[in-house]
């Protein structure tokens, strides 16, 4: 745009300026904006919602009584041998941890893993005391 073209149309913006009337706020604007924002500042938050609904917590409370109730019926309570009795339930560890009987590891693996235990309990009261600081957990 060259210097003619700006001078023309800053004239033209400085009429239309001056047609259009000054717009003023109302008597009780101020008494009107605090009212909308102690409102606003009264709501909560964060509204509690249940992770489940009432009708799922019913639902499974019925389940596990109706579960409870067939193992009682099937097992009994008062035959006097008890119904954990007729639970065979052996443990067995040795092919879990079987491959541990002829493990060796490296020198510089057992003092990688302990720098890096030792690093993570050194960060943990230096993080909480950088929070501390800047108060997000206040």
């Amino acid at each position: 745009m060259d210097k003619h073209e700006e001078k023309k149309l800053e004239e033209f913006v400085d009429r239309i300026m001056a047609d259009a009337p000054l717009e003023s706020p109302s008597v009780d604007f101020t008494k009107n904006l605090m009212q909308k924002i102690e409102v606003q500042s009264h709501q909560e938050a964060f509204q509690y919602k249940p992770i489940m609904s009432r009708s799922v917590l019913v639902g499974l409370f019925v389940a596990f009584s109706v579960l409870m109730g067939y193992v009682i019926s099937q097992y009994g309570l008062g035959d006097g041998t008890g119904w954990f009795d007729k639970i065979t339930w052996e443990p067995n560890f040795k092919p879990l941890w079987g491959w541990l009987e002829n493990y060796t590891s490296s020198k510089v693996w057992v003092y990688a893993v302990l720098l890096f235990g030792f690093l993570f309990f050194v960060q943990v009261p230096w993080l909480k005391k950088h929070m501390d600081r800047t108060a997000l957990l206040k």
